[in-house]
């Protein structure tokens, strides 16, 4: 592999995910709205605005056309009382969370094809079951998303690139602390971002007739 696009690049599974890539003489060309602090190809693209995406995958097509994986890994959380959601919230947590992999992919669907490149699309583990109380709209764009790599993985079946779903328990990020400050208790128990990130990136090294379809990976509790 010499190129991979990603999204939620900067920090957290992104970030080591990239750190790793980088590491093994993987260019990353980064979608995200912070430029990130490793050696990258930064393309400034806020998510949740479609104009964005678009003039992002333009930069691609024109830039980067060769590569050999997407990664849609950026993702926000939302915690909100069934009786107090809001449209706003809601709205941009499935902007980022579902409709921005999607459009993405939409807009370089034909280089994926072209290059026989791979999707990685990440979830989460409340996209397999109901999810944690007051994540309503965190839970539907994770179920989203799932939908979301069926759907191209049977767009793309009698073709070379695989579209693969990982659906990520708890790990210790700054994810909760982005959302409302919060601190997650115990952070040695939970999953390290850099070994599911290591998991991630050996599934991409797979021969080409293995695809992982939609896996979970959960931290064990004693």
């Amino acid at each position: 592999m010499k190129r991979i696009i990603i999204t939620g690049g900067s920090d957290g599974l992104g970030k080591e995910f990239a750190k790793l890539c980088i590491a093994e003489g993987i260019e990353i060309v980064s979608l995200s709205r912070h430029k990130p602090d490793y050696p990258c190809v930064h393309i400034l693209t806020d998510l949740a605005d479609d104009k964005a995406i678009a003039s992002a995958a333009t930069i691609i097509k024109e830039k980067y056309a060769e590569f050999d994986a997407l990664v849609n890994c950026a993702g926000l959380i939302s915690i909100q009382r069934p009786n107090e959601i809001t449209y706003e919230e809601l709205e941009a947590t499935m902007k980022v969370n579902s409709l921005a992999p999607i459009f993405l992919t939409s807009q370089l669907f034909d280089l994926i094809k072209k290059n026989e490149a791979d999707v990685i699309n990440v979830g989460s583990t409340v996209g397999l079951k109901a999810g944690a109380l007051s994540q309503q709209a965190y839970t539907t764009s994770k179920w989203a998303i799932r939908g979301t790599s069926a759907s191209f993985e049977q767009e793309l079946a009698k073709t070379k690139s695989r579209v693969m779903q990982f659906n990520v328990g708890g790990m210790n990020t700054k994810f909760w602390n982005k959302y409302n400050g919060s601190v997650i208790e115990n952070p040695d128990e939970w999953m390290k971002p850099e070994d599911v990130a290591a998991v991630m990136l050996y599934a991409l090294k797979l021969p080409k007739q293995l695809e992982i379809s939609d896996i979970a990976i959960t931290r064990k509790k004693a």
